[in-house]
């Protein structure tokens, strides 16, 4: 069995970024303003500069792949750390979170443009990058964070809508998780996939959660989720949004 997760972004503009600071970098984009979701392609200079990312707010959550050379996936949260800006997490590994100057340029990303600096895995000269980015909408989706007690009365996290994906990661060293109400109809979810492994998905009662009507409860005591006084940052979609302009629903599906 296979399972896939999508979202719907919308229209095509090519964009010469004229704003922020540091040299500019066209960057081709469509997005989904109202579901807070942009696609962004562009090819590396090797200098540091910013990209335009379509969005109407600053991303939250920004994933980017190198399209040319096998090198990791950098991941940019806004609750990564106190200054999320310096730090990167990598999507393909368990590795926690590190320092690293080459990828964001150390600057937060704004309401039109993230930064990338010179490393392979943001941009490096000639290659082709892509990176997908979020930001929250209230009855839809949720970027935060939380911390764990390592108890099956673990914590709860309010989001205010019934999630049907949760992705969540430690910001120390651990696999990614996801648990969605598509594979698993019932609480507590018990068939987490890690998208840093390639092992099947399994019924591990150390990772479940509870999803429900208004967020999501840690329930088991995996490192995965709910180590005791670790960090996890986590996204999370809407199983019913409650928002949409009709021609461009936000329905995760």
């Amino acid at each position: 069995s296979t399972v896939a997760w999508m979202w719907h972004a919308n229209g095509g503009t090519t964009s010469a970024n004229t704003d922020g600071s540091g040299a500019t970098i066209a960057s081709t984009i469509q997005a989904n303003q109202t579901a807070g979701f942009s696609i962004v392609q562009w090819t590396g200079t090797g200098s540091a500069g910013t990209i335009a990312h379509g969005l109407s707010k600053a991303p939250e959550w920004i994933i980017m792949k190198n399209l040319e050379t096998a090198t990791d996936w950098p991941v940019y949260h806004h609750k990564n750390t106190s200054a999320p800006e310096t730090e990167k997490l990598t999507f393909n590994t368990t590795a926690a979170t590190v320092d690293d100057n080459t990828t964001w340029n150390d600057t937060a990303p704004t309401s039109t443009v993230f930064s990338v600096g010179t490393g392979s895995g943001t941009n490096e000269n000639t290659d082709t990058y892509i990176a997908y980015c979020w930001h929250s909408v209230d009855g839809f989706s949720k970027f935060g964070k939380y911390v764990g007690n390592s108890n099956n009365d673990g914590s709860f996290i309010w989001l205010g809508f019934k999630p049907s994906f949760v992705l969540i990661k430690s910001t120390s060293t651990q696999y990614w998780m996801i648990q969605d109400s598509a594979r698993w109809k019932f609480n507590p979810t018990d068939k987490p996939l890690f998208p840093s492994s390639t092992d099947a998905e399994s019924g591990l009662g150390a990772q479940n959660i509870d999803l429900v009507s208004n967020g999501f409860k840690c329930r088991g005591t995996g490192a995965t989720q709910n180590s005791s006084s670790h960090t996890y940052i986590y996204m999370a979609f809407a199983e019913h949004p409650f928002v949409g302009d009709g021609t461009n629903p936000t329905t995760a599906r």
